[in-house]
């Protein structure tokens, strides 16, 4: 299905490698020869590790902590001059963004596996390790009156009917496996955000519905079955949980 306005901010396709250990990542900057004229931008990417650190008394505010940061990058990131598409080439891995518009599946997985290719024709991994599809959607929930979220989405927490209190925000995290998808797992995430603008300039609530899925594998780098698993398990996953989880109301908004 799809919609005049989809709800998809960000879409990231993501692949994990084993690489030979003499592989020098300095190797990468050909991956980049190729594919300049399209992505002409360049910036090192560095190795770092980070949490979010939760505030009791501001739970509106999460604050990211940086944990630690090593001086050897870890490969690169290539952008486009829009700054809407986004290449990681790193010593584990390949990953392409989509940023909004986002057009159709084909056109972002065409490009996506078709970089990918290049990609491993430069590292020529010894393995893929890890597949994983994400989609980042921001609802724009018009704020007009008192706002029923179950109105919008089906996929809820919940709060015990003997507790009195009025949900202000939350974050929520589930993890999910489904029999037709195995064994694929999902991981969604799902919060709300301040009232602000959408692009009528209506008031309107934003609710992130963020929905991350993967599969360990153990594949050689040009495996059919490579196609087979985006096009059939992670794509088909993730277009259960987002349709299921939307009601007609929420597809109205896209229209």
């Amino acid at each position: 299905m799809r919609f005049l306005n989809p709800p998809i901010t960000e879409a990231i396709l993501d692949i994990k490698v084993n690489l030979h250990e003499n592989f020098n990542q300095e190797e990468l900057l050909k991956f980049h020869e190729n594919i300049k004229d399209s992505f002409p931008n360049i910036q090192k990417r560095m190795a770092l590790q980070g949490g979010f650190e939760f505030d009791l008394e501001n739970p509106d505010e999460i604050n990211s902590q940086l944990l630690s940061v090593s001086n050897k990058p870890e490969g690169y990131i290539f952008i486009s001059d829009d700054t809407k598409r986004i290449i990681q080439a790193r010593l584990n891995g390949f990953t392409f963004s989509r940023l909004k518009p986002y057009e159709s599946w084909e056109s972002f997985y065409g490009e996506a596996y078709q970089l990918w290719q290049k990609y491993a024709q430069i590292t020529y991994p010894t393995e893929v390790v890890r597949l994983a599809l994400r989609y980042v959607n921001q609802i724009m929930i018009p704020a007009t009156g008192t706002i029923e979220l179950k109105d919008y989405v089906k996929t809820l927490p919940e709060i015990s009917s003997n507790l009195s209190v009025v949900m202000e925000g939350y974050f929520m995290q589930i993890v999910v496996a489904h029999p037709d998808y195995q064994p694929s797992r999902g991981i969604i995430n799902q919060t709300i955000g301040q009232v602000t603008e959408n692009e009528k300039g209506e008031k309107a609530v934003p609710l992130i519905f963020d929905i991350d899925i993967f599969q360990q594998v153990n594949l050689h780098y040009n495996d059919d079955e490579i196609n087979k698993i985006f096009e059939l398990n992670l794509r088909g996953f993730r277009d259960e949980i987002f349709f299921k989880s939307i009601t007609d109301k929420t597809e109205e908004l896209f229209k």
